[in-house]
């Protein structure tokens, strides 16, 4: 019976013994708990696409707006569509004068493309004068709302307006760039350049 019993002890020895070893020789990361990575939430957009070009002509069937973006987002609930870098060429409703072109990281088209929603480093500049000039309008702002169909804009952000001789910087802004009237709203500071 003692004889019985040692074997027993000495069985469950052997296999503690042969469990020490495999742990012992075993690599750490076997039991180090493996860092899944992070789900990435999917985008609850209706739609994607990538590369868009929007197009629209005016009612003589001459090109009114381009619209380009590397990416678009379409969430029908809002009837909203964001867009990624997107480009846009506002043609001139009046012949021979310069397209506008609006440039900005991010945009948001609203109310069936009547706003667009322009936000983070929003750029927008026309040629003034002749085409192989170098002279431009150009503003600057972090955010600016711009209408295609009758081709104002207004912000309520910190912007600069350049034109040739002259650097405007302010906070608020109204335009309209088919009668190229624009005004800033308040803390208006102005610097002009002789040179021009």
């Amino acid at each position: 019976m003692l004889s019985i019993k040692n074997a027993i002890l000495a069985g469950l020895l052997v296999i503690a013994l042969a469990a020490f070893v495999i742990f012992w020789d075993a690599k750490p990361e076997i039991f180090m708990a493996k860092k899944q990575p992070p789900v990435s939430a999917l985008s609850s957009a209706d739609s994607y696409m990538k590369n868009t070009v929007t197009r629209k002509f005016n009612e003589q069937g001459q090109p009114a707006f381009l619209l380009t973006s590397t990416e678009g987002e379409y969430f029908q609930a809002q009837n909203r569509f964001v867009m990624a870098a997107p480009q846009v060429l506002a043609h001139a409703s009046v012949e021979g004068e310069q397209p506008w072109h609006l440039s900005a990281k991010q945009s948001v088209i609203l109310d069936n493309g009547q706003r667009i929603d322009m936000q983070g480093e929003v750029y927008a500049w026309q040629q003034v004068g002749p085409v192989i000039s170098d002279k431009k309008t150009e503003i600057s702002t972090p955010f600016l709302s711009y209408y295609p169909d009758s081709q104002l804009a207004d912000t309520d952000k910190p912007i600069s307006l350049k034109t040739p001789g002259h650097k405007i910087d302010g906070t608020g802004f109204k335009g309209d760039f088919a009668a190229q009237t624009y005004q800033i709203l308040s803390r208006v500071k102005g610097r002009h350049n002789a040179n021009h």
